[in-house]
């Protein structure tokens, strides 16, 4: 039996109906280049490591030497050229949690990028009991106290951010800025006791 035209637009008003109380399914779409698959995951961590180790004695053995031999004239220079490399990267790493939010999605990446191979030179900078050209003493105690500094700064900085922020904070945890702002102070900390152990050496 045929459908009469009030019948048929009876049944297309139902199914508006039921159309308008059917919840909407939110699609999110996934950003492009904002997540790595497992394999270039697993590429970037094999080329970290073999840059690693080919760096440590290519860094012992002929930049540390090269660069202690410029700037072995001016201690003051040799002291923060030697804090740079470990140093240097906590300070910009606190800068970057500071400024990080202000920052549009495309320079954050580079950002990062910078951050991570600055990281990587850094690690070449441990210091080995390596049969490698005497280095500037100035220079040697920034390597050093950056380096020792910064393995000490993995659980120095977060014992103190909680520390001084839990007892006037207790229900909330410390901003990015707030760590980002630790990490900057311990770096400058780091070089002024590199500076300190120089002077008093």
């Amino acid at each position: 039996m045929a459908k009469s035209a009030g019948q048929k637009r009876r049944q297309r008003e139902r199914r508006a109906r039921a159309r308008a109380r059917r919840p909407e399914r939110v699609t999110r779409s996934r950003p492009q280049g904002t997540t790595w698959s497992a394999g270039k995951v697993a590429l970037w961590t094999c080329v970290a490591i073999v840059a690693f180790i080919g760096l440590v004695p290519a860094f012992w053995y002929w930049i540390a030497p090269a660069v202690s031999d410029l700037v072995a004239p001016v201690p003051v220079l040799a002291v923060i050229v030697g804090w740079l490399p470990v140093g240097g990267v906590l300070a910009a790493l606190g800068f970057f949690m500071v400024i990080r939010g202000d920052l549009l999605p495309r320079t954050r990446v580079v950002f990062a990028w910078v951050l991570g191979v600055w990281g990587v030179l850094a690690l070449t900078t441990i210091p080995l009991d390596v049969d490698s050209p005497p280095l500037d003493v100035e220079y040697y105690t920034g390597l050093r106290v950056g380096f020792l500094g910064a393995l000490t700064g993995a659980v120095a900085v977060p014992l103190g951010v909680y520390l001084l922020w839990k007892p006037f904070h207790r229900r909330k945890e410390p901003p990015t800025e707030v760590w980002g702002c630790a990490f900057a102070v311990f770096a400058v900390v780091l070089l002024l006791l590199a500076a300190a152990l120089s002077w008093l050496g």
